[in-house]
């Protein structure tokens, strides 16, 4: 058992479903959809990681699974849900699900036919753009859920190049765990300035 990667892993878990019940819930249901492909695929890869470092070696490789899932079906949804959110509207039903299917399709070339520059590429394109629809929110007057959301993307980008800083191997783990844990927490905040109306 690998004790701190089973609590820091638990905690991003715990984090993930708490920002999904705390304020995702409340959203349209296909706005809900587009914060919760990226949020509860973090949260149930980061349970079944907690799983794995407790010495349950099977849940490793459902936890790989929702990782990708989080970079090609959340990220895509991330973004989309961003933009929805900077302007303030309710996505529009075919908008929202062609974007879950995009990801899906991106998912489904990783997965099926392992084309693995998909998962390395498409989350630091998706975090640039979100950067920059925060900058539109910025432009727009939307100060605070714009801040929320770069707050994210900042916290989002450390997780991801925290080796560039902490050079132990054992420390990146939990740091990676509890910088992504906070990244959620913002994203979850910035969405309760969200428009919600339910449909």
């Amino acid at each position: 058992m690998e004790l701190s990667h089973v609590i820091s892993d638990a905690v991003l878990g715990a984090i993930g479903l708490f920002v999904f019940f705390r304020y995702l819930m409340k959203l349209d249901l296909v706005h809900t959809l587009l914060w919760e492909s990226f949020v509860l695929s973090v949260a149930v890869a980061a349970i079944l990681g907690a799983m794995k470092f407790s010495g349950i070696q099977n849940a490793g490789g459902l936890s790989v699974f929702f990782q990708k899932m989080a970079a090609t079906v959340g990220a895509m949804g991330l973004v989309a849900a961003c933009w929805y959110l900077m302007n303030d509207q309710i996505p529009n039903k075919i908008t929202g699900y062609l974007v879950i299917g995009i990801g899906f399709l991106l998912f489904a070339l990783d997965e099926g036919f392992g084309i693995k520059t998909i998962t390395a590429y498409i989350p630091l394109i998706c975090m640039g753009l979100v950067a920059l629809i925060g900058i539109y929110g910025l432009v727009k007057g939307r100060t605070k859920p714009a801040l929320l959301i770069f707050a994210g993307v900042l916290f989002a980008a450390l997780a991801s190049f925290r080796d560039k800083f902490i050079s132990d191997p054992y420390d990146s783990v939990d740091a990676y765990h509890y910088l992504l844990a906070i990244s959620l927490l913002c994203f979850g905040i910035g969405s309760s300035y969200e428009n919600t109306v339910k449909e």
